[in-house]
């Protein structure tokens, strides 16, 4: 009851402030687009700032967020008050009535927009119910989260995956206001959901903007919501299509800022690009992509005039990223001297391999584009796909793997996992050839307006690729920032709509609604057939929801090795204490334990030597190797004793109950000195004698074998023989 408490204050004070400055007309009625779009920023950044203040204090509690909450309302009541008590009714009725009279028009729309209602429902159905379950989420998006309720401050923590400590937060801060009044986490889903309708209301009103037909953009925004990756993200804690919202929101602000004058949408066009580039590091890469688009538009709006609103952007911008982005990248730089992130981090995901490098990952981003999600298809192609892109980077003598972090293992995709999805069939049937033409029309007919206006999306998408193509190494999960890109320059879908009907509109039709009606209940991990089967096994909703985070992601069969670690936890009265090393990043279920009554601490591997377990019940190992991607020292200050053979395998000359060694970043180990070399990660060996030595007994193991050796671990449960 708290949370929407709490949440109802967000959302009025934000809707009376977004009503006060957005009631600029004679009636005080604002209109136009900008004005939900403020008040959906509003809402973010208020949640964001609000934390971010009670974090300086370390005093992130239930009755202090309510405080600011209602502050903030009676701020925005005051204001609102002042200025004629203006209040913005969107014209829904009015909207739905042009969008009928298209459907009628098109038959072929109509029946798409029944699938895109079906689908709608489906994911808001996942969402309301749906545990989190995606391994990303349970190790650093809600994981994070967790950490932060616990110590009540968004300061970074002790943890053994950096990803914790160094990716951006805004995101993460909405999860976390969410976990601080459930504890638990229920209906996190939409925050991406959200991300997602922002996009399809933007692209929808940049098209009206330059003033496409009702049934061009009814055809876009219904394509879009059909891609794979798309659909798949809406019930998911990855922000990509959530970033892409608020990019487009920055966009459209931008453009109507421009037709109206108004320097109230400037500012918050650069408000949502800022809280974007604090949510994902994306946003980042795509902002040389984005600022050209803008300025673009501002040339062909002001003429000698266009640097003007350019610069009050950028100045805006500056401002706004430092009250409400910069949080964690100042975090970054006082704990690793930078504020991107550590070392390690920044060697497995930073660039490298020259221009070589670049070319072959813009090569194999635009091959990323063909993704059979959810059909067979790539079985008959995938391999003349993968051989074409190969023949390309051999003519062009480029080594495969030149820039890789993360091979596909020459792989087209046609899973439904969410994190290996593409855009699907319509993707590279569609969005590709649509962005391609919208380039070479607005080269050839360049007193089009609306040609011109698809053109620049459409040179946005191939330019963010290249920024995107020399700024990280190339993963095979990059194909989430693909969908971000494609997300931002998705107006050029409407250069697709066909008007009348034919065999090619019916098979697009065809493989709009496959993915409405098929694919979006049968995503791995979330299909509807699977989640009711275990519903109806269940005593309890919340008997289910647990059972299907613990769950593997095919058939709810196989058990994730939290369950073990957690499940002990729980058999021992609430207050007892835990120190566990991990050697998973799925920490979250386990971490969560902390709001519930036990008392559950991380401890860092390499740290093993310097720590009182006195005040410890139990200390739990979760492998027999513990690896660590945060280190305690520089890189150069790294001193080891130990040998490297001639298989590269580091060992000791004698036994020790406790030993670590380095891996350097695709090096292998070594013993003589580190200039010029990156230490990716630690890898430490607790052996029984270390913890008996300590008053602890090895009270339980769990051997989890595997197919896959890297997924096979054995965890030990030592107890403190002197409490």
């Amino acid at each position: 009851m708290l949370f929407f408490i709490s949440f109802f204050m967000v959302l009025l004070s934000s809707y009376l402030f977004a009503s006060t400055v957005c009631a600029n007309n004679e009636e005080k009625n604002p209109k136009g687009p900008c004005t939900p779009l403020i008040w959906y920023i509003t809402m973010f950044a208020q949640v964001v700032v609000s934390f971010e203040f009670l974090s300086l204090f370390k005093a992130i509690k239930e009755p202090n967020v309510l405080i600011i909450n209602v502050l903030f309302l009676i701020a925005a009541i005051l204001f609102w008050n002042k200025n004629k008590r203006p209040l913005y009714i969107p014209k829904i009725k009015e909207t739905l009535q042009k969008i009928t009279k298209a459907l009628k028009r098109d038959k072929f729309l109509a029946i798409m927009a029944a699938g895109f209602v079906f689908m709608i429902v489906c994911t808001i159905l996942l969402n309301l119910f749906l545990p989190v379950v995606g391994g990303d989420a349970l190790s650093y998006h809600l994981n994070r989260a967790s950490y932060w309720l616990h110590q009540g401050s968004l300061n970074h923590f002790t943890i053994c995956d950096d990803r914790n400590l160094v990716m951006p937060i805004n995101s993460e801060i909405l999860y976390l206001w969410n976990l601080l009044f459930f504890k638990n986490d229920y209906g996190l889903y939409f925050v991406a959901f959200s991300g997602m309708i922002t996009s399809l209301f933007c692209v929808y009103n940049i098209l009206e903007y330059f003033n496409f037909s009702e049934r061009r953009k009814v055809w876009s925004v219904l394509i879009l919501s059909a891609f794979a990756s798309v659909m798949g993200q809406a019930t998911s804690l990855e922000t990509d299509v959530f970033i892409g919202g608020i990019i487009l929101a920055s966009i459209t602000m931008f453009l109507f800022s421009l037709k109206e004058k108004n320097i109230v949408f400037l500012f918050f066009s650069s408000l949502a690009y800022a809280l974007a580039m604090g949510t994902k590091s994306p946003a980042i890469i795509a902002f040389p992509g984005v600022f050209l688009l803008m300025t673009y538009f501002a040339y062909r709006k002001c003429k000698k005039e266009a640097y003007k609103p350019l610069i009050t952007f950028l100045g805006f911008l500056a401002l706004n990223f430092i009250i409400f982005s910069s949080y964690n990248y100042v975090l970054n730089f006082i704990d690793f001297g930078d504020p991107l992130g550590s070392e390690s981090s920044k060697a497995i995901h930073g660039f490298r391999g020259g221009i070589k490098a670049f070319v072959a990952n813009y090569i194999r981003y635009i091959f990323m584009m063909f993704d059979f999600s959810g059909f067979r298809y790539s079985d008959y192609v995938g391999e003349h796909i993968t051989n074409a892109r190969q023949a390309i980077l051999t003519f062009l003598h480029i080594p495969a793997d030149l820039g890789v972090e993360m091979a596909d293992n020459n792989e087209v995709n046609n899973r439904l996992l969410n994190v290996k999805m593409g855009t699907g069939l319509l993707g590279f049937l569609l969005f590709l050839p649509s962005a391609v033409t919208a380039i070479i029309l607005g080269i050839i007919r360049k007193t089009n307006k609306k040609i011109n206006a698809l053109f620049a999306f459409g040179a946005m998408f191939f330019i963010n690729i290249a920024f995107l193509s020399c700024t990280i190494a190339y993963m095979v999960f990059s194909v989430r920032f693909l969908t971000f890109l494609v997300v931002l320059s998705s107006p050029v879908l409407a250069l697709s709509y066909l008007k009348k009907n034919s065999i090619i509109k019916l098979l697009i039709l065809f493989f709009a609604m496959s993915y409405f009606l098929v694919m979006s209940t049968n995503m791995t991990g979330r299909g509807f057939g699977s989640i009711a089967k275990v519903i109806l096994e269940e005593k309890t909703l919340n008997d289910a929801r647990e059972r299907i985070r613990d769950s593997m992601y095919v058939g709810f069969e196989g058990t994730r090795q939290f369950v073990y670690i957690r499940d002990f936890i729980k058999s021992t009265p609430k207050g007892t204490s835990f120190a566990i090393f991990p050697a998973i990043t799925e920490m979250y279920p386990i971490d969560i334990l902390n709001s519930h009554g036990w008392k559950v601490d991380t401890l860092l591997p390499e740290k093993a030597e310097q720590y009182d377990y006195s005040k410890y019940d139990y200390v739990v190992t979760m492998d027999k190797i513990l690896v660590s991607t945060v280190l305690l020292k520089k890189t150069k200050d790294m001193v080891v004793e130990y040998k490297v053979n001639e298989k590269g395998d580091a060992y000791y000359p004698s036994y020790r109950p406790f030993t670590c060694v380095y891996e350097l970043h695709g090096s292998g180990f070594y013993t003589n000195g580190t200039k010029g070399r990156t230490i990716m990660d630690s890898r430490c060996f607790i052996d029984i004698p270390f913890f008996e030595q300590r008053g602890f007994r090895a009270e339980k193991g769990f051997n989890l074998v595997a197919d896959n050796p890297r997924d096979s671990h054995f965890m030990t449960i030592y107890k403190n023989m002197k409490k």
